[in-house]
């Protein structure tokens, strides 16, 4: 049996499978509420590992798209205090540390499974015949 293809980690995460998921439940969530289907189109590129972010980064259907969004979230953190401030780092670290543990979890059952698809099972068989 073919084992299934690893998903592909992007490429700015510089091998950290924690920051790749973030990035890619990132870039989802902006592909499901952007309308721009080249945006859309060159997002679904970035997630099947066709192109890389790092050179998508730049074109100008993710300026179209992002240019609007960043102002707004630069606007809506101005108006933020200092402990709701505070409080949002507080959630986005209790996250990466989820992701964390979640990615560990998936490495190990990865690890165990090939382990368990190496290992030939030799119970049934009777080498005394």
């Amino acid at each position: 049996m073919a084992k299934p293809e690893p998903e592909p980690m992007l490429d700015i995460a510089r091998g950290d499978a924690a920051l790749s998921r973030h990035l890619k439940n990132s870039l989802t969530l902006l592909r499901d509420k952007v309308p721009d289907p080249e945006f859309r189109a060159l997002v679904d590129d970035i997630l099947t590992g066709r192109r890389s972010l790092r050179d998508t980064f730049t074109s100008p259907a993710f300026a179209r798209a992002l240019d609007p969004l960043v102002d707004q979230a630069v606007q809506h953190y101005r108006g933020m205090s200092e402990e709701e401030r505070e409080e949002l780092a507080r959630t986005g670290e209790q996250q990466f540390e989820q992701l964390r543990q979640d990615e560990t979890k998936r490495a190990t059952a990865r690890r165990r499974r090939d382990a368990d698809e190496d290992d030939e099972d030799f119970s049934d068989r009777n080498w005394l015949r």
